[in-house]
């Protein structure tokens, strides 16, 4: 295999640019991801894939919830700002106001979010995959999604 055309191959896919916040035990973890999927209709299933590792990858793993913030496609500055590591100042997230939602991080600009149980971990590779239900759901405002590739950023390959 051609490393070249596998790696353009892989930044084809098609992907969106969310928000994954959590908590546990008073520690916070808010990072932009984009390797996430719908799974199953009955029960309502995504997967959602987290660096191996991260901050993120650690309290996910151990709490096992996690909020997902759909962004809408005017939103790329706020995605931005959570590839950083989480800084919890002033009451915000990365400079982003929050609430609690059932002692998870939910940010206050997004148009929309789901909340989600993992239900199984696949360990495999550098991004292991969640599997979660989505147990909630809100819709704050109608919105066109953030995708990767108007961003031009690319995550893949």
């Amino acid at each position: 295999m051609e490393e070249k055309c596998k790696k353009q191959a892989l930044r084809m896919f098609s992907y969106g640019v969310y928000v994954l916040t959590s908590e546990n035990e008073g520690d916070y973890c808010a990072s932009t991801i984009t390797w996430v999927s719908q799974a199953s209709f009955e029960p309502p299933l995504i997967s959602v894939c987290i660096k191996r590792g991260s901050v993120s990858y650690e309290i996910v793993k151990k709490r096992g919830e996690f909020i997902l913030h759909l962004l809408g496609e005017n939103q790329k500055n706020m995605a931005l700002s959570f590839f950083k590591p989480t800084i919890l100042e002033h009451g915000k997230l990365n400079g982003h106001g929050f609430s609690l939602q059932n002692e998870l991080p939910l940010l206050k600009e997004v148009p929309a979010y789901i909340r989600c149980k993992v239900i199984e971990i696949l360990e495999n590779g550098d991004h292991p995959l969640f599997l979660a239900e989505v147990i909630g759901a809100e819709i704050n405002k109608d919105a066109v999604p953030l995708e990767l590739r108007k961003t031009g950023w690319s995550y893949g390959g």
